[in-house]
């Protein structure tokens, strides 16, 4: 059975995407935490206020009590620390220096996997890549408020 070039466009990002997950996984395998605890930790890294669980499973797509247990071990292995916050209706996460640490070697690990994905492709090349991929989305997202009326 042939199948037309969008397929096979698609296909190629889809494999494309799941074999950087591979290498992601395979770099940070040395770290010993969990993936979801991993994006959890990184998630809490970028913020720049203090998010609520609540907050941060919405954003991850993730149950409240899936959340609630990866925190719990978080914090066991030191890598979190939750304290009571301002708002009574929920605590505080803080990464510990611990938990700095492996947000650090995460990024090291991230930018070398990077650094290989786009090696020996030109400047050029890249920023015609960077331009379809937002045209893709854009369509996507598109496509999807189209549906959902």
């Amino acid at each position: 059975m042939k199948h037309d070039k969008n397929y096979e466009r698609i296909h190629k990002m889809i494999l494309a995407n799941k074999i950087h997950r591979q290498a992601i996984e395979t770099a940070i395998d040395d770290i010993g935490i969990h993936r979801g605890q991993h994006l959890i930790l990184m998630n809490l890294a970028r913020e720049e206020k203090i998010s609520s669980q609540k907050e941060i499973a919405e954003r991850l797509g993730i149950t409240q009590a899936a959340m609630t247990m990866a925190l719990s071990r978080l914090e066991r292995d030191g890598l979190i620390e939750r304290k009571a916050g301002s708002d009574s209706r929920y605590n505080e996460t803080l990464i510990t220096e611990k938990g700095k640490d492996i947000v650090s070697r995460s990024r090291d690990h991230f930018s070398e996997v990077d650094k290989a994905a786009f090696s020996g492709i030109e400047d050029a090349e890249l920023e015609v890549f960077e331009k379809c991929i937002d045209k893709i989305c854009s369509n996507l997202n598109e496509y999807l408020g189209k549906e959902k009326k």
